[in-house]
C-alpha cells in the first residue's frame, strides 16, 4: 500500500507542484563558497567540546546558482572525532503551518530526535542543510533556482561534511575529514531520502555520496523532487549505502508495511505503541491535545544510529522486526489507505520492536513489559480539524483496578520493565543507556505503590 493522493501530499509538505523542475539528477559537488555568519564552542558532550558554526552554504546547481543556511558542528580535537558525519537533512513542513502549533520553523531532527550528549557524545561530525525552495522563500533566508536542486544540495552537503576544512576559513579552527557519511531523515525529509535511494541517486556519477543512511517515518512513500510528487517506492533500498529504516506504528499503518524488503544491506524497524509525532518529540498535550501519545520512538533512532555506525565498519546490525496488521477492511486518512494493526486484548498493536511500555514474550518464554494503558498510532477524533494532531496518536490510561491488579506492588512493575529493556539492550534495539534510563524511570514512578 502506499499512499497516493499526491495534491493533498504536496499541500501537505508545502512543496509547490508549479516550480520549474530541472532536467538531470544532482551534479558533482558544486560548491562555491561557504560564508560563516557566526562561530561558537558548545558543550562538552561527554568530555568532549564543539564548535558550532552557522554559514551559508553557496553553489550552482543544474536549475542555477543557490545559496542555503548551514549549520556545522565538530569536535574541537582530532581525538574525539569518531570518523563519522551525520548529514541532517533538515525538515521543513511545519513552515507556514499554524495548525501545528509547535512549528514555523526549520526542524533539524537528528539533533531533536538523537540529542545533541548522545551525538557529539560519539563524537559525531555534522551537517545540517536546508534543501527546499518553498522554505527558504518563506523564510527569505535563501536562495534556490529549482525544486529539483535540492538533490544537488544534499550532494553538496555531504561533500562539505566529508571535508569541512576544504571550504571553511581558518578562523573556523580544526574540522575533521570524516570517513564516512550517514544521512538522516525523518517524515517529509524520510521521503526525500528514500527518492534519493530508490531512484539511485546515492551512487549517481559512479561515486556514493551517503555511506548509509537512518531513514524514518515515510510511511512507504518517496518524495521525487524532479516530478515535484510523492510516489510509491515499497521494498528494499540499495544504492551503494547501507540503509535502516525506522517505522513508528503510525507510519507502518499507512502504507509503510511496504518498505519490507530482503537485501543485505538493508533492515526495517517498525516501532509497536508510538505514533508518528509522539509528546516527546512534539508535545501538543498542553496545545489542545490532552490525550497525545507520550512514548518516544527517540531510544530506536539512537540505537540504530549506532548500528549504523558499526554496520558500515563490519558489524551486521540486529534483523529487521514486522509489526502484525489486521485483516480489517482499511480506512482512508489523506488519500492513502490505513490499515489497523493487529490488536491484544488490551488494543495495543502486535509484533514489531517493542519498548518497555508494550507486553511482550520474550524468547524464553519470560512476560516481560509493563503497558500503562491503550497506545495508539492515530487519533482519528483529530482527523478533519488538525492534521498534525491526527499523527500524535492517543493513550488512554488503564483503570485503577486494573493498573493495581497489573502491578500489586512497585516491584512488580520495575521487574515487568527491567525485563524489557534489559532484553531490547541485549539484541540492540535500544542502547544500554536508554534501558538504565526506562528502569530509572520506573523506578521514580507512582505505579504499584
Amino acid at each position: 500500500m502506499v499512499r497516493n493522493n499526491i495534491c493533498v501530499r504536496i499541500a501537505w509538505l508545502g512543496l509547490l507542484s508549479a516550480i520549474p523542475l530541472a532536467t538531470s539528477g544532482p551534479a558533482v559537488a558544486e560548491i562555491k563558497k561557504i560564508a560563516i555568519t557566526s562561530s561558537s564552542d558548545i558543550g562538552p558532550f561527554r568530555g568532549k567540546s564543539y564548535r558550532e558554526v552557522q554559514a551559508t552554504m553557496e553553489g550552482v546547481a543544474p536549475g542555477g546558482v543557490y545559496s542555503v543556511p548551514t549549520v556545522l558542528a565538530y569536535p574541537k580535537v582530532a581525538a574525539d572525532h569518531n570518523g563519522f558525519a551525520v548529514v541532517d537533512i533538515v525538515n521543513t513542513v511545519t513552515i507556514g503551518k499554524e495548525q501545528f502549533v509547535l512549528g514555523g520553523k526549520p526542524l533539524a531532527l537528528a539533533r531533536s530526535h538523537m540529542g545533541d550528549k548522545f551525538l557529539f557524545g560519539r563524537g559525531n561530525a555534522y551537517v545540517g542543510v536546508i534543501w527546499d525552495k518553498t522554505a527558504v522563500e518563506a523564510l527569505g533566508n535563501g536562495t534556490i533556482a529549482t525544486l529539483a536542486d535540492g538533490y544537488t544540495i544534499l550532494r553538496d552537503a555531504a561533500a562539505l561534511a566529508r571535508n569541512p576544512a576544504e571550504y571553511l576559513s581558518a578562523d573556523a579552527g580544526f574540522a575533521p575529514v570524516a570517513s564516512k557519511i550517514v544521512a538522516y531523515g525523518y517524515s517529509q525529509t524520510g521521503g526525500l531520502l528514500r527518492s534519493w535511494y530508490f531512484d539511485h541517486l546515492n551512487s549517481q556519477g559512479g561515486t556514493t555520496t551517503f555511506d548509509g543512511a537512518v531513514i524514518g517515518g515515510a510511511g512507504g512513500a518517496c518524495y521525487d523532487l524532479q516530478r515535484s510528487e510523492w510516489k510509491g517506492c515499497g521494498g528494499s533500498l540499495a544504492d551503494g549505502g547501507k540503509v535502516i529504516s525506522i517505522l513508528p506504528e503510525t507510519d507502518v499503518e499507512w502504507g509503510g508495511d511496504a518498505e519490507r524488503g530482503d537485501h543485505p544491506d538493508y533492515r526495517v524497524l517498525e516501532i509497536a505503541g508510538v505514533s508518528h509525532i509522539p509528546a516527546s518529540a512534539a508535545d501538543f498535550r498542553s496545545h489542545g491535545m490532552p490525550e497525545q501519545n507520550p512514548a518516544g520512538f527517540e531510544p530506536v533512532v539512537r540505537a540504530a544510529l549506532v548500528n549504523l555506525e558499526e554496520w558500515l565498519n563490519g558489524r551486521e546490525p540486529p534483523p529487521s522486526a514486522a509489526m502484525e496488521l489486521s485483516d480489517s477492511p482499511p480506512r482512508m486518512f489523506d488519500g492513502a489507505p490505513v490499515r489497523s494493526a493487529a490488536r491484544d486484548a488490551d488494543g495495543n498493536a502486535k509484533g514489531g520492536v517493542r519498548l518497555p511500555h508494550m507486553a511482550t514474550i520474550l524468547s524464553d518464554g519470560t512476560k516481560a513489559g509493563a503497558p500503562l494503558g491503550h497506545y495508539t498510532g492515530f487519533a482519528w477524533d483529530y482527523e478533519k480539524s488538525n492534521f498534525f494532531f491526527t499523527l500524535g496518536g492517543t493513550f488512554t490510561p488503564f483503570p485503577e483496578e486494573k493498573l493495581r491488579a497489573l502491578y500489586p506492588t512497585h516491584d512488580a512493575y520495575v521487574s515487568a520493565v527491567s525485563l524489557a529493556a534489559k532484553d531490547l539492550a541485549a539484541n540492540r534495539y535500544i542502547l544500554q543507556e536508554d534501558a538504565d534510563a526506562y528502569v530509572q524511570a520506573a523506578v521514580k514512578s507512582d505505579i504499584g505503590n
